[in-house]
């Protein structure tokens, strides 16, 4: 580290319903010396670890967080749509998804974009508030030597993403000026990984006088519930000391059963309480962040928590008195047992991916030491999900401690700032299996006649659409470990010397060889420029008989790396790297 020079690294977490910023010097990197933002616009002199991750926009401009007005629309959730192409799981709330999505921005039900905006664009504005404010904040507080100190931007991001939703979660973080000055960089990390960083320090430092600290083949499971998403990874510890040191234990997991699953129950109960006129309210009393909303968001911490508590007043408004459904005098009383009804479908999902995730990785190593689950993130805070998990471990007879960090709200934003300084997961489980489509020579009676074609230089019929499977499912991936394909194309002498291939995947366990099989996704286009190629990557052939033109044929391979929530690809040739392959998605 005193080698390098002197930094800020940035943790930058964008959630589905609040976001956070932390950073600290490299000069300084001890976890404690992690700076929370806490302070907001429109917040007053109110310190809270997050903000909404909401907008309102007007003829005026866009207002964000805690500054939207309070009878003006506004726009939250926008995250979950960035992913909405993803695979489903067993895990995701059905309240969150529209029955018969016509689009990506319809995918989810009750998630207005504004007129003429996509998903993206509303991020990026968001983005955008979020990091004018950031430097702003910084430019305050450093006030010399801000304008001389590079930033090392660490975005995070749910684990069960594709690497579509990664991307366009990255590139709209560019566009709203994160790495934007010169020596900034932006790096992703997967928020349970991110949320690993912060738990293992703190319960080696903090905990080691109460409970045994962690050993060396000891499996830790990260429960990040936060208001969308659901991710779960277990990591095995290879080594404590002199820095610690972990491994994916098992592939990942997740759904989207997060707290705003809860909310979406609690309007749902609304409505079967107040009745028909419930449809005539306006959209803004029950968004994010309205008064209703922040009740009964009060509720919801303190639920689990307030023993011989049996019931909580939430003002709905005049709606007329109806006794029997609880609603008197504007307010709406919701007993233990309503609240254990909008509760218990999703802590029933998120356990049943605890149960799951434990059994995944106790398959690959029976020697069951796994020891702790920590619970983070917003929905991780819950009380009574924290009680329920704790019941459903000593029900299962394990010997697992379930850890509620001290700073479990801010926990993925402060592991993604200790990301930045050195990240401790060195090796992961590929979560699908990667290939390319390839060309196969032709065969009559065997391949379609409409995908095939004629290679120039090889003169032979060949046919598209075969997959050659290069990585699968489980296999272990680290930054280093490169995934290899081989690469060949032939061009004419008039061609542009760009090749482009189909990346896909496959989240079976038995992949298929065909490009068009329904199991097989089409990733993305991987788009390679050859130019800077040596003269040794092609091979030429002259055609005809009077040389009337020429035919050249280039070997390469692309090395893939998949990282923690992006991949990397380069072009080689001979062991040398000729640049970047571009994917699009």
């Amino acid at each position: 580290m005193s080698n390098e020079r002197h930094r800020l690294v940035v943790g930058v977490d964008f959630g589905t319903t609040y976001s956070g910023l932390a950073y600290i010097h490299t000069t300084d990197p001890d976890y404690k010396n992690i700076e929370v933002i806490d302070s907001w616009p429109g917040r007053g002199n109110t310190n809270h670890e997050k903000v909404p991750t909401e907008i309102s926009y007007s003829d005026s401009g866009a207002t964000w967080g805690y500054g939207t007005p309070p009878g003006g629309l506004r726009h939250g959730f926008f995250k979950l749509l960035l992913d909405a192409n993803a695979a489903a799981t067993l895990y995701d709330n059905p309240r969150l998804a529209a029955s018969n999505p016509q689009s990506m921005e319809s995918s989810y039900a009750n998630i207005p974009l504004p007129a003429g905006k996509t998903a993206v664009e509303v991020t990026t504005d968001y983005l955008k508030l979020l990091y004018s404010h950031l430097m702003e904040t910084l430019r305050q507080r450093l006030i010399r030597t801000l304008d001389n100190t590079p930033i090392q931007f660490v975005l995070t991001t749910p684990a069960i993403w594709s690497h579509e939703a990664q991307n366009a979660t990255c590139q709209a973080a560019r566009d709203a000026g994160f790495a934007s000055r010169a020596g900034d960089t932006l790096t992703m990390v997967s928020e349970p990984e991110a949320a690993a960083s912060y738990c293992l320090k703190e319960i080696y430092h903090e905990r080691s006088d109460t409970d045994s600290p962690l050993e060396p083949g000891e499996r830790v499971v990260i429960c990040d519930a936060g208001g969308g998403t659901v991710d779960l990874i277990t990591y095995t510890v290879e080594k404590v000391s002199p820095r610690f040191s972990l491994y994916e234990a098992a592939v990942g997991s997740g759904g989207k059963c997060g707290s705003v699953a809860v909310d979406r129950a609690f309007i749902s109960f609304l409505e079967s309480r107040i009745g028909p006129s419930f449809r005539e309210w306006p959209a803004r009393k029950t968004a994010p962040q309205s008064p209703l909303m922040r009740s009964f968001d009060t509720v919801k911490r303190e639920f689990g928590t307030t023993a011989g508590t049996d019931h909580w007043r939430i003002p709905v408004g005049y709606v007329g008195d109806d006794p029997e459904n609880g609603i008197e005098d504007g307010e709406l009383r919701l007993t233990v047992a309503d609240m254990k009804g909008l509760f218990e479908p999703i802590v029933k999902q998120v356990i049943a991916l605890l149960a799951q995730q434990i059994r995944d990785s106790n398959a690959l190593d029976s020697s069951n030491k796994i020891s702790t689950i920590f619970l983070v993130g917003g929905f991780g805070e819950s009380a009574y999900l924290f009680t329920e998990v704790q019941a459903w471990v000593r029900r299962q007879s394990y010997k697992i401690r379930v850890i509620n960090p001290t700073f479990s709200w801010s926990a993925v934003v402060r592991g993604a700032v200790l990301h930045g300084i050195e990240g401790i997961v060195h090796t992961r489980k590929l979560k699908q299996h990667y290939g390319v489509v390839i060309a196969k020579k032709f065969e009559v009676g065997v391949h379609d006649e409409d995908d095939s074609f004629t290679d120039p230089y090889y003169e032979t019929k060949y046919t598209r659409d075969n997959v050659e499977w290069l990585a699968a499912k489980g296999d272990d991936a680290s930054n280093e470990k490169v995934i290899s394909i081989p690469c060949g194309a032939s061009f004419r002498q008039a061609d542009k010397r760009i090749i482009k291939l189909s990346l896909v995947g496959c989240k079976f366990d038995n992949p298929p060889s065909s490009a068009k099989h329904w199991m097989v996704d089409t990733l993305g286009t991987v788009t390679c420029d050859v130019t800077m190629m040596p003269p040794s990557a092609f091979q030429i052939k002259r055609l005809g008989f009077f040389f009337q033109g020429k035919v050249s044929r280039a070997s390469f391979t692309v090395d893939m790396k998949v990282r923690s929530a992006d991949l990397e690809l380069d072009l080689m040739h001979a062991g040398n790297s000729y640049g970047k392959a571009m994917i699009e998605y």
